[in-house]
């Protein structure tokens, strides 16, 4: 070894050459240690500004591998009761937020956004749905199950349609319903196959795709989704899961979540 350094060193680039190897022995020894990984449990609606959020947080903080794992928040919820590995849950619904919270499971809660529902029809629109009022219309109607988040929301607002529309609106509409979905993204799916006439979603969702056409719900009777995002009591990188967390309020994702369809300005103050 010393011959060899010896031997670099008389040419005129020799120590350049010496100092280089060191340089990309170094870079190749910090290449060997293995990436921190931090797991996100996230609910369906956060699929695309979640991927979005990964990226950029990864590139903000090297040597940290983000895995974002999507589903129905209820199906998360289950999933963290009994046991699995997560360090982060993001969820559409309070109600399952505050359920892990009670039990111990999750801690450092806040809220981060809120959704708004629409429905979606396809781009033809055969049932000719324009508005609420005419969704009875539609022969095909799918919505979450009422389990889901989206579901349990569009069962809120058909309730409270019915101080517009009548008191049997509900009951109109839920009798054309012909599949029940366990999260938002098969709901939307439905749509985008044209195996149903019309489906209750989130607006994120809905502007995802360019398969369907929004028909706006009027504000009197809508219901906002309720985005929170906890730390796992379990979490196995607690200090990454916080910043995580903490980075869901700040402007460069509160200004992916309004790209992709969510409302932010006064989620914090709701």
């Amino acid at each position: 070894m010393r011959r060899a350094l010896q031997c670099l060193a008389r040419g005129p680039f020799g120590w350049i050459a010496i100092l280089t190897g060191l340089v990309l022995g170094c870079a190749r020894a910090n290449d060997d240690t293995p990436p921190r990984t931090l797991t996100v449990f996230a609910a369906s609606s956060l699929t695309e500004v979640f991927a979005e959020l990964e990226a950029e947080h990864e590139a903000a903080n090297p040597g940290v591998d983000v895995v974002v794992s999507t589903a129905g928040s209820q199906a998360l919820r289950v999933q963290i009761e009994h046991g699995a590995p997560a360090d982060v849950f993001a969820s559409a619904n309070a109600a399952h937020m505050q359920a892990l919270v009670g039990a111990g499971l999750v801690r450092h809660d806040v809220r981060f956004a809120e959704g708004e529902l629409v429905i979606v029809v396809p781009r033809d629109n055969p049932a000719g749905i324009t508005s609420l009022e005419d969704l009875p219309r539609a022969e095909r109607i799918v919505l979450g199950a009422p389990e889901v988040p989206v579901g349990a929301y569009a069962r809120t607002m058909l309730e409270q349609a019915g101080a517009r529309y009548g008191p049997e609106f509900r009951a109109r509409v839920e009798a054309h319903v012909v599949s029940l979905e366990p999260n938002v993204r098969l709901v939307l799916a439905k749509v985008e196959l044209g195996e149903a006439d019309a489906a209750v979603v989130y607006r994120s969702d809905a502007t995802a795709t360019r398969a369907v056409t929004i028909v706006a719900i009027p504000a009197d009777v809508g219901v906002r989704a309720q985005y929170h995002a906890g730390v796992l009591t379990a979490a196995a990188e607690p200090e990454l899961a916080r910043a995580f967390v903490e980075h869901l309020r700040s402007p460069f994702a509160r200004a992916a979540l309004e790209r992709h369809g969510f409302l932010v300005s006064d989620a914090e103050d709701r």
